[in-house]
């Protein structure tokens, strides 16, 4: 009897998918490709904001493995064979130091030869990292984990980043959202 349970629960305990069938399940992450291409912190606000899926952060990359499967679901759905994508990788001004968009520690490296500036995008080539300047524009992956739960309702209109407004004054920043979607002012 305990020998027919154990297929039952390993089946059960693989059975995370991600909450969106276009979205791919690599290493226990799940990752969106946005082929809309913006700055590194615009592709950062989209995932962190506008993923109609789960919140979500800009792709974190845990091992080579996970590098090399992501740059050729990039190249399918890029419909490229060369450039770069986003993925939540940047430079701590402070210290100087790498770091991953949701926190997660930098635990190993696959940069190319040159990489003097703030922002990471991999290559969809060799999967490889180089960095780029803030004003640079790519494509982007965001990534969550597959039991994430959204903590709001799921948006139905445009997931288009440029729908997004933005005017700043030394007192507050003030965004034009989406219908439907309230903000808080803790002013």
């Amino acid at each position: 009897m305990n020998f027919l349970l154990l297929p039952l629960v390993v089946a059960l305990a693989s059975a995370d998918t991600c909450l969106d069938s276009g979205d791919r399940l690599v290493n226990g992450r799940c990752f969106t490709l946005v082929n809309q291409q913006l700055s590194w912190q615009d592709a950062r606000n989209w995932c962190h904001y506008r993923n109609p899926v789960a919140p979500s952060s800009l792709a974190t990359i845990p091992d080579t493995t996970t590098a090399n499967f992501i740059a050729s679901y990039a190249r399918t759905s890029f419909n490229t064979n060369e450039g770069f994508f986003w993925i939540g990788l940047s430079r701590n001004s402070s210290t100087g130091r790498f770091q991953w968009d949701d926190g997660t520690t930098l635990g190993w490296t696959n940069f190319g030869p040159q990489n003097a500036y703030t922002y990471v995008a991999e290559s969809i080539t060799n999967a490889k990292f180089s960095t780029y300047t803030a004003d640079a524009k790519f494509n982007f992956v965001c990534s969550y984990y597959p039991n994430a739960v959204p903590t709001w309702a799921p948006y139905t209109g445009s997931t288009d980043a440029s729908s997004i407004t933005e005017t700043t004054s030394l007192a507050s920043t003030e965004y034009t959202t989406p219908p439907g979607i309230s903000v808080l002012n803790f002013n």
